[in-house]
């Protein structure tokens, strides 16, 4: 899950951990409402907040959890029965690298048990949201999927008023900025959400037709 926020003074740096959006995760794998708010608390009990790595390297890195709660339904900045956690990241390269994206999101390890389920979900074939403001600007983006839900990767919409345009490749952080090289920089954004928007609407008007 991608990075929502930061607090440049206190150094801290909020996102989700997992989200119950029925919507598989890049390992295929969904876990539900119950088993994230499950797993949040079993993380504060078992008191793990300072086992914060990068890339799953498990070394140290002086961070901690400092914050952690479930977003509620009326939650405007985080997906609704998602974990979310607040990080303090005291290292100065650390955050360097944070606040540059080329760390870009929060990613669980644990230990769980796991079962088969048979999921159908309607991926729409694109879906269109905004980034997160950097660099002092924003961008409308449009990323797109093949039959089989595959992310295909997309692009930033062309803005002549910001002069450039971003490629994405992945999902949670923006390519470098194309057109001016003496100010490089990404933006991160998250898709989930503008899917599940775009599955609402699918989802409505399929409804629609089925009672018209």
């Amino acid at each position: 899950m991608e990075i929502r926020k930061f607090d440049q003074d206190l150094q801290i740096v909020y996102g989700e951990v997992y989200a119950p959006s029925g919507v598989p995760d890049s390992q295929g794998d969904v876990m539900s409402a119950e088993a994230i708010r499950k797993m949040a608390h079993k993380f504060l009990v078992d008191m793990r907040v300072d086992q914060i790595d990068v890339n799953h390297d498990h070394g140290e890195t002086g961070s901690s959890v400092v914050e952690s709660f479930i977003a509620r339904k009326d939650d405007e900045e985080f997906l609704p029965d998602s974990w979310v956690v607040g990080v303090h990241v005291p290292d100065p390269t650390l955050w360097k690298r944070i606040k540059s994206g080329d760390l870009n999101g929060f990613s669980m390890e644990a230990s769980v048990i796991a079962r088969k389920v048979k999921l159908e979900v309607d991926i729409p074939a694109e879906v269109i949201g905004e980034t997160m403001v950097g660099n002092g600007h924003k961008h409308r983006f449009v990323i797109f999927f093949d039959e089989d839900g595959n992310f295909l990767g997309g692009r930033t919409t062309d803005d002549e008023k910001i002069g450039h345009g971003h490629q994405i490749l992945n999902g949670t952080t923006t390519e470098p900025s194309e057109g001016s090289p003496g100010n490089k920089h990404v933006h991160r954004f998250s898709f989930l959400e503008f899917m599940l928007d775009a599955l609402d609407v699918i989802n409505g008007m399929e409804a629609e037709e089925a009672t018209s």
